[in-house]
């Protein structure tokens, strides 16, 4: 397919985008949504498996007995955001937002659909996966036991595709070489003092300070650790006291460990135990740092995909395609790295700041350039088309 044939798209591309943003649905809420895709995809002709309560899997007749299969996921899942856009298309449900670009990434996913539906001699089959609740990390455990990346002979698909939206740079294109993602790891704080009256202080054993320390040991071993690549580690909540007159006996807070490598990750695990032991000695307070989930792991991209991409990037976008190496790793981390672990992956980021509006992900102002949809679905067509 030529590059000027992918313009009539471009309304329908947009339309779809416009509507999806306009009623977003929370994780495993997706109703709505799961069922216009559903519509939309049966129209052209595919066949549907449903994952519950919302997940879709859906592939081609067209499609069907050739020699490679690959996956392409979508996240249809918004956020509890208040949209603060004051676009004309802006979310018509109060305290719910797609803030994280998966309006886009739906509207792509569906345009991309319509075209290899008509073009029936595409050499390589496409199955698309419209997954839930990947904002709360559970979609993909979903997905996968529902069979998203099985084959009909029983083994697996030859290679899975993602994407997202940033919105930190003009239009352009981005592949990260090698490792693509960061480990990631909820942390749970739990720091366990006495209570008394504040007028018998001697009594107790002050929760709250054993507890500002450890916040200020996790911002400073965050800063001050230097290792193979980016981390952090930081507090995101903090709870604890009942009443002025009373030490508190017990504060919790909770947060996070982001570290592009394994191995760094465990170093700072390991200095934040150490310090925790040393503000015990020192208060008397018990400080407990446990992780309730395993990790998020990283992932990395095959480097054939990523050959492809750089040559597909390169002539789509020029100059405004990067390709990253793992010193520019972003400290995000998706449970798609479970994908990653049965085949070979790649993971595009498409750019598309709106100048003046370059905010983060899950921002109430978070927005995307619409220009860019277009030229990631041709993307995306090249990139497989030429995996075949």
């Amino acid at each position: 397919m030529k590059k000027e044939e992918f313009s009539q798209y471009e309304e329908e591309v947009i339309r779809l985008r416009r509507h999806f943003h306009q009623y977003p649905e929370l994780a495993l809420q997706e109703f709505k949504t799961s069922a216009l895709i559903q519509e939309y995809l049966e129209k052209l002709g595919y066949q549907i498996r449903h994952v519950p309560p919302t997940g879709l899997i859906a592939e081609h007749p067209c499609m069907q007995n050739r020699e490679k299969l690959v996956v392409l996921r979508a996240e249809m899942d918004a956020l509890p955001v208040q949209e603060c856009t004051g676009l004309p298309y802006a979310s018509r449900h109060n305290g719910c937002m797609h803030a994280c670009g998966h309006d886009g990434i739906l509207a792509s996913a569906l345009t991309l659909a319509k075209i290899l539906a008509q073009e029936k001699d595409f050499p390589v089959a496409v199955r698309f996966l419209f997954e839930p609740a990947e904002e709360i990390g559970e979609g993909t455990v979903r997905m996968l036991a529902a069979g998203a990346l099985d084959k009909a002979d029983g083994g697996k698909a030859d290679g899975f595709f993602m994407f997202h939206y940033a919105c930190d740079q003009p239009l352009g294109m981005a592949v990260h070489k090698g490792q693509a993602s960061a480990m990631i790891a909820k942390m749970e704080i739990l720091v366990k003092g006495r209570s008394s009256h504040w007028c018998q202080a001697e009594k107790g054993i002050d929760s709250i300070y054993a507890a500002a320390l450890a916040a200020g040991k996790v911002h400073e071993i965050s800063h001050a650790y230097v290792g193979k690549g980016p981390h952090v580690a930081g507090i995101g909540t903090i709870h604890g006291g009942e009443y002025p007159n009373i030490i508190s006996d017990q504060v919790k807070m909770v947060g996070n460990i982001r570290a592009c490598y394994e191995e760094d990750f465990e170093q700072i695990k390991k200095a934040l135990k150490q310090a925790f032991e040393e503000i015990e000695n020192t208060t008397g307070a018990q400080v407990c740092l446990s992780f309730p989930k395993d990790p998020v792991m990283p992932f990395a991209n095959d480097p054939v995909l990523t050959s492809i991409a750089a040559r597909t990037g390169q002539e789509i976008f020029g100059s405004h395609f990067l390709l990253e190496g793992e010193d520019e790793l972003f400290l995000t981390g998706d449970n798609a790295y479970r994908y990653y672990q049965e085949t070979k992956g790649l993971f595009c980021v498409f750019l598309a700041a709106v100048p003046g509006e370059e905010h983060p992900f899950h921002h109430p102002k978070f927005q995307i350039d619409e220009r860019i949809l277009l030229p990631s679905v041709q993307a995306l067509y090249q990139i497989m088309r030429e995996y075949a």
